[in-house]
């Protein structure tokens, strides 16, 4: 009997080790690559995600470790490209082609090179211009990210990232570059082909206001489709509220529940609240996406009816019933730089403040799509998901072990 209590135990030993590898979820259509990394492995906030080395996806560079640790463990390492008389790219085969993807890739210095002198360089994403990556821009230890909505084409199912050395004696590097496909009910004003044709998206800002940054991490809280969510900065005549929903349905976007677990919320009532976005620089007018996420708490009587107004200009106004949840979605809006102001006015019948959970906006950039001239598909990388598979069967070899080990004893 206590042979058959000590092997059961091990089997829900080995189960408890399963979830906690996996929580469960299927990463297809995700490719994370950990730049600079000479072995594929697992990182994140309960080490279940997968990540690949950059072998096989570019074929330049060289691979170097930071000289002090880092929290991410994907930020450890980096690739630096010092030959700029050659191409430095990534060219990544996608699983899903006809389909649009983010595309992000991160930055973090480290002084890896001993010089202390953080570098300014060009990307570029299948040979148009993204944008300009300055990694002074950013506090030392703190990763950098460039963010991207792009869509693939069946005619040539990959994405090509190059770095581009813009001054002398400073040098590209990159520690890591994600793409995740964008399943249905994201972005979709967005993403639809035939509204955008040839359009990417550019992240200019994600916020989480009231909470913690969120990313994938496989917890309940956490974002599901690996995107971060930057923790807000609450404006002076705010303060941070717990908003926790109890109903929280299958609404746009699929934010994280965190998200909308604390707002900002005004002081005052009658008070606006008013949010500065800095933009990159911008060649011209460009057409922007705002959307906003709201969480009305459960222990609020009376009305609160909200008006969005961006640069000036009233864009929507959303009333509140109850508890609940909502996102708001403005597209398109013409943006110039180098700001936008938003603010969020309580409408004249509310009766009480006015507050926001989390916000995102993007500016669209029209790329001129032409064919490469010499196709190149590399060999695709060591695969991540075996090397979690292989992980998950150690912790199994290591339960059956354990439980023989008890048993014969």
């Amino acid at each position: 009997m206590e042979n058959v209590l000590v092997q059961t135990f091990m089997a829900l030993l080995t189960i408890h080790f399963l979830k906690a590898s996996s929580q469960d979820f299927n990463f297809e259509g995700w490719l994370n690559i950990d730049c600079g990394s000479e072995q594929p492995g697992v990182a994140g906030s309960n080490r279940s995600m997968p990540w690949s080395t950059d072998a096989g996806v570019t074929k330049t560079g060289f691979n170097k470790r930071l000289p002090a640790r880092q929290a991410l463990e994907e930020m450890n390492t980096l690739r630096f490209f010092p030959d700029q008389t050659q191409e430095n790219c990534y060219v990544v085969s996608v699983q899903y082609s006809d389909w649009p993807y983010i595309v992000r890739a991160g930055f973090l210095y480290g002084n890896y090179d001993n010089l202390s002198r953080p570098p300014t360089f060009d990307l570029k994403m299948d040979g148009q211009d993204w944008t300009t990556v300055n990694t002074s821009s950013v506090d030392d230890g703190v990763p950098l990210y460039h963010e991207t909505i792009y869509y693939v084409g069946y005619e040539y199912p990959e994405i090509k990232v190059c770095l581009v050395q813009t001054r002398e004696g400073e040098v590209p590097f990159i520690s890591s570059l994600e793409t995740m496909v964008i399943t249905e009910g994201l972005y979709g004003e967005m993403v639809e082909p035939m509204n955008n044709p040839h359009a990417a998206f550019h992240l200019v800002t994600r916020t989480n206001f009231g909470g913690p940054e969120l990313r994938y991490g496989g917890g309940y809280y956490d974002d599901y489709h690996n995107r971060i969510w930057t923790s807000g900065a609450t404006p002076k005549n705010c303060v941070n509220v717990s908003t926790t929903p109890i109903d929280f349905d299958e609404i746009d976007n699929y934010p994280p529940i965190g998200v909308f677990n604390d707002s900002i919320s005004t002081v005052n009532a009658s008070d606006p609240i008013v949010l500065i976005v800095d933009l990159t620089p911008l060649d011209g007018p460009h057409s922007a996406c705002f959307i906003f996420y709201f969480s009305n708490p459960n222990d609020t009587s009376g009305v609160r009816a909200t008006q969005i107004y961006i640069n000036g200009q009233m864009d929507s106004t959303i009333t509140f019933a109850g508890p609940t949840t909502k996102v708001v979605t403005i597209y398109p809006i013409n943006v110039a730089g180098p700001t936008v102001n938003i603010t969020l006015s309580s409408d004249p019948k509310s009766t009480l403040s006015t507050l926001i959970s989390g916000m995102e906006v993007f500016t669209k950039h029209d790329l001129a799509v032409s064919p490469p001239s010499n196709p190149v598909y590399y060999a695709p990388s060591p695969s991540a998901a075996a090397a979690f598979e292989l992980l998950i069967f150690m912790y199994y070899i290591l339960a059956l072990t354990l439980s023989l080990v008890v048993v014969f004893y």
